[in-house]
């Protein structure tokens, strides 16, 4: 058996008893046929028909936002269905939505969670959606709907009351309940992704003389559809929508309203001679706000080339710009409010912090997003995460514990999607923490051939190359990270990285340049420190040497030999104690 938490939407058709006793053939088929349209709409929204037993219908969700949108679309349907049906025909569903603690016994679902549900069910109207406080919880400020507190309820076999409360998607006639959807902060999202934001490519506008141009502007935005949606991630809404909006004046805003897309992406192609430049922008649809801008110019000697560079170096720069607002919008909400998408990018919030405390942090929520999704990669990866970073800055006594949660959390996350380019990447830098280089490098490869458009990814890949003594090979892949994602919040650890990898060549006046740009962004780096501490020293620089041991002694006063030999090979390790030791440290 296992438990776990999840969102159940219990369906039973009002008065079949009495349809029954009136045309007992009539009523089954229309039954099959209405139950046909809720599957659809079930699978549709993320979620699976667990049972269909006689007029009930029993399905689960991974989240609370796509059950109670599921419920609404299913009595919007079989509402049209019921328009054309005699009265004595018409099927009418009452559907009760909650949220709770299951046992999973193989196919089946059983526990309080489900019973709540069914109880539900049995206070909403004809055609209508109850739900309980948990749900209105969860799906508060992100659907646009009206709740209509019911008050407490005692149900059958139920300890406690339970406060109930109708679902309208439009406004309610009572003032008291009644809340404008932009008032409540409404974020659109695609059915199925469990309340997670959707983006949308619009048609770049070709600002050349040139009509053949036109064909380069929308190949880009086609090639950048497909790249966005490589990030396996947020959702993208497809090229035959967004195109109905070439040739036309758009407002993000208005577009994003009638796309259903928090972000919209625009932009703009001329052509002077044999240069090319690409304007791009993302837009926040809800107020319009700018998050991410960029330009891109290039040659245009080798058109398919430049396309290809330009649509991986946006994809790149857009997706780090989408995490960030998702964690800036997951932080705002109150604790109780989140679900599975918005808790992982609260724990991203934390993880990125980088402090000890940020870490312990972002595993809680990335645990939490696991109750509430069990099967989400992008939670394990959190977790994964999260415990590699207390490996990396030493934040635990031991290595092994950490190191051995983060490996399983990863295998996790890539049993969960094995082509998931997040997944691998969290794979293949543990494989590289534990030593395991070789298979970190093959996995790594594998997350930037499933997502070319990967700053992370990259930048794994090349701190791996680095440290598996292939300095060369690093350096461009890290490079690459940087052209992918200039503003990206890794970035001082993509300098950090080729810092390292030169040193580790024996390029001491590179190695002393990057990592000292990379304190520039974030001062309390053990690592960068130690860069400097040992390359100043091998280049007889002992005054500055003995200066950046003290920052480092600072931050890891219990630094030792032992400790350096967790992540660097046996040779890099001899190098740096020389550079050290020649700098004063005593460890």
């Amino acid at each position: 058996m296992e438990r776990r938490l999840a969102a159940i939407l219990s369906a039973d058709v009002a008065g079949y008893t009495k349809m029954m006793a009136q045309d007992e053939v009539a009523t089954l088929e229309t039954l099959d046929a209405y139950r046909s349209i809720m599957g659809g709409l079930v699978k549709q929204h993320g979620g699976r028909v667990v049972d269909m037993v006689g007029d009930n219908l029993l399905a689960e969700f991974p989240s609370a936002v796509d059950a109670v949108q599921c419920s609404l679309e299913i009595q919007r349907q079989l509402g049209a269905q019921n328009e054309d049906r005699p009265a004595e025909t018409k099927m009418n569903f009452r559907i009760g939505v909650n949220v709770g603690d299951l046992i999973v016994v193989g196919e089946r679902i059983v526990g309080d969670g489900v019973n709540i549900a069914a109880r539900i069910e049995a206070e909403a109207p004809p055609g209508g959606v109850a739900m309980s406080r948990a749900v209105l919880d969860q799906v508060e400020g992100k659907l646009p709907i009206h709740a209509l507190d019911k008050g407490d309820f005692s149900l059958k076999n139920v300890k406690k009351p339970v406060r109930i409360f109708e679902v309208r998607s439009e406004p309610a006639d009572d003032n008291a309940t009644k809340t404008k959807a932009h008032d409540r902060g409404v974020e659109p999202h695609v059915p199925g992704f469990g309340g997670r934001s959707a983006i949308a490519v619009l048609p770049f506008r070709n600002l050349s003389n040139d009509p053949s141009q036109e064909y380069f502007a929308d190949g880009l935005v086609e090639d950048l559809i497909t790249s966005l949606a490589g990030l396996r991630i947020y959702p993208v809404i497809s090229r035959n929508s967004s195109f109905t909006y070439k040739s036309k004046t758009v407002d993000a805003r208005e577009a994003g309203k009638e796309l259903g897309a928090h972000y919209i992406v625009t932009g703009s192609v001329r052509k002077a001679g044999e240069r090319l430049r690409v304007n791009a922008e993302l837009v926040d649809s809800h107020d319009g706000r700018q998050l991410w801008s960029g330009r891109y110019d290039r040659q245009i000697s080798d058109f398919f080339d430049v396309q290809d560079e330009i649509t991986a170096a946006i994809a790149g720069a857009v997706g780090p710009a989408l995490s960030q607002s998702e964690m800036l919008h997951a932080i705002r909400r109150a604790p109780q409010n989140l679900d599975a998408w918005d808790c992982i990018h609260r724990g991203m919030w934390h993880l990125f912090r980088y402090t000890k405390q940020g870490v312990a942090k972002a595993r809680a929520w990335g645990m939490r997003a696991l109750e509430l999704q069990p099967t989400s990669a992008t939670a394990y990866c959190l977790i994964a995460f999260s415990r590699m970073y207390e490996v990396i800055y030493q934040w635990t006594e031991s290595r092994d514990e950490p190191l051995r949660e983060a490996m399983e959390a990863a295998e996790q996350a890539v049993a969960a999607d094995k082509d998931d380019p997040m997944a691998l990447t969290a794979l293949g830098f543990a494989c590289s923490l534990a030593g395991f280089r070789d298979r970190a490098v093959a996995v790594l490869e594998r997350a930037v051939q499933a997502n070319p458009s990967s700053a992370l990814a990259f930048w794994s890949l090349g701190a791996t190359l680095a440290t598996a003594g292939r300095a060369d090979e690093a350096i461009p892949m890290v490079e690459k990270a940087i052209r992918l994602s200039p503003q990206d919040p890794l970035m001082n650890e993509f300098l950090f990285t080729i810092g390292s990898a030169h040193f580790l060549a024996g390029r001491y006046e590179e190695a002393i340049e990057f990592a000292q740009r990379s304190l520039d962004l974030k001062g309390d780096q053990p690592g960068a420190w130690r860069i400097l501490a040992a390359a100043n020293a091998l280049m007889g620089r002992l005054g500055e040497a003995r200066r950046s041991v003290g920052h480092l002694m600072r931050l890891t006063p219990d630094l030792t030999e032992d400790r350096l030999r967790v992540f660097l090979r046996e040779e890099d390790v001899e190098l740096y104690l020389k550079g050290l030791r020649l700098a004063g440290w005593q460890g």
